[in-house]
């Protein structure tokens, strides 16, 4: 009698486990042999480059719209070298200046924009995007409302649909940078967010500027690392 009941238990305790919402989060040990982020791959070097963001969600934030776009342009230059794809989702129409992007060498003609009426929107945007994996680099622009609950970390229903977004970024070897601005005390959109940095802007020389980054959280690296690079700055853009 209990040895007939023993392959009933065990089924019913793996049907738990399938349907348990955790279950998808799971990942073979074999699996991470292939994982750049499991092998170490990528940690060799701090930098703030498409090919160490690959397979992340980022978080750029500012307390000035302007320190934020000038580090994005960097990351756009990046992928138009290595010939990855990029597009721009921003929730408003008052985003970046399109002539400070060309002025810093970014070839706008295949650079397409999406405008989206919300953050949900966005995000939904970046989904369908993503599902193409003809992209190798997404930015959401949720510079728009600064003091708005949604730009500062996002809710719990949200933060599903952000998983949603680690896991396919991951899958296409993507990155998702989002771009915020808030004050140095806020905390990132949420904990699926893999890289969350900090960004400032000061002045270099004349028609240059110096970008700090301070990265406050990195899934993937020691706790706290810094970057400086120096850009031209055109009026619009810094």
């Amino acid at each position: 009698m209990a040895v007939s009941t023993v392959p009933a238990t065990e089924k019913s305790k793996h049907s738990e486990i399938v349907a348990s919402p955790v279950f998808t989060q799971l990942t073979r040990a074999a699996d991470l042999l292939n994982d750049p982020s499991a092998s170490g791959e990528g940690k060799a070097e701090a930098g703030f480059d498409l090919k160490s963001l690959r397979g992340r969600l980022v978080e750029v934030s500012s307390s000035r719209p302007s320190a934020g776009l000038s580090l994005i342009c960097t990351l756009l230059l990046d992928a138009q070298k290595h010939s990855a794809p990029a597009a721009w989702i921003s929730v408003t129409r008052d985003s970046f200046y399109p002539p400070d992007l060309a002025a810093n060498g970014v070839d706008l003609a295949v650079l397409p924009v999406v405008w989206a009426p919300d953050v949900p929107g966005a995000i939904r945007a970046a989904d369908w995007l993503l599902r193409t994996g003809a992209f190798g680099l997404l930015v959401i622009d949720l510079c728009a409302n600064p003091r708005s609950p949604a730009s500062l970390q996002f809710s719990r229903a949200r933060q599903a649909h952000l998983a949603k977004l680690a896991r396919l970024t991951h899958s296409h070897g993507c990155t998702v940078c989002f771009l915020t601005v808030k004050s140095e005390a806020a905390q990132s959109l949420g904990s699926m967010i893999s890289l969350f940095v900090r960004v400032c802007r000061s002045r270099a020389a004349a028609g240059r500027f110096r970008l700090r980054l301070q990265v406050v959280k990195d899934k993937r690296r020691a706790p706290v690392w810094k970057h400086v690079e120096q850009i031209d700055g055109p009026p619009g853009l810094c």
